[in-house]
């Protein structure tokens, strides 16, 4: 019975998707300039968060949603900003889909496919900012959080 309700729970719009049962502090290799990151979560409780960067340089990049039934809920985008989101995601139900698209320029998230956020890095008044997130580079690598928990699944699209 349980294998079933997963099956039925990782098919969008009637075709069994790829999505991958998210595994914390596991590295995933995954070039954010050249990817999306898409990340399934079935609570409206908890947070979201992913890192992208490289320990050894201390250049992390970290992402963390806080999320809520109460209220707006609110982002960070370490070492640049925090707030709430400018457009409210659009809740239906508790499975959310969340795209993070990385430009050399900005980190855009989707929720439910509606744009809830388009922060700039060259707004921040932080250094730290540009060091990690502005530009091409890239580790490769994302990175769930042990602090990360609502993410369920996670997939990927690229970005050509």
């Amino acid at each position: 019975m349980l294998a079933l309700l997963g099956i039925i729970l990782l098919v969008t719009n009637g075709v069994l998707s790829d999505w991958t049962p998210v595994e914390k502090d596991l590295e995933i290799p995954l070039d954010l300039t050249q990817n999306s990151l898409i990340v399934r979560t079935f609570s409206l409780h908890g947070r979201i968060r992913w890192m992208t960067g490289s320990e050894s340089t201390r250049n992390v990049g970290k992402m963390t949603i806080f999320l809520s039934s109460r209220g707006r809920m609110r982002y960070m985008i370490e070492g640049c900003t925090i707030g709430r989101f400018t457009v409210e995601p659009a809740i239906h139900s508790e499975v959310l889909i969340w795209k993070f698209i990385k430009t050399e320029t900005s980190l855009v998230v989707y929720c439910n496919e509606v744009e809830v956020l388009n922060y700039l890095f060259a707004d921040s008044t932080r250094p730290y900012c540009q060091l990690v997130w502005d530009g091409a580079e890239n580790s490769g690598l994302i990175v769930f959080s042990r602090k990360d928990s609502a993410s369920k699944y996670y997939d990927y699209e690229s970005l050509d």
